[in-house]
């Protein structure tokens, strides 16, 4: 992994106009993170109301098969 002191030396090398488009990314990037952290946490709690509501836990087996491992 990169060290913020050598992204920032990178950065500072760049035009403005091309940093300014690498800074564009990490944001979307970041974005896009955020987004599925919310949509996990979701589901984490979907499956945990379900849970608490029928009593039933979902083996192992079961849950790669939803998930396609």
């Amino acid at each position: 992994m990169i060290e913020v002191a050598d992204a920032v030396a990178k950065l500072e090398a760049l035009s403005e106009e091309r940093a300014a488009r690498v800074v564009s990314l990490i944001e979307d990037l970041a974005e896009l993170e955020a987004r599925e952290n919310a949509e996990d946490l979701a589901a984490a709690r979907e499956a945990l109301a379900e849970y608490k509501r029928t009593g039933e836990a979902v083996s192992l087996d079961d849950l790669e098969k939803q998930l396609g491992v």
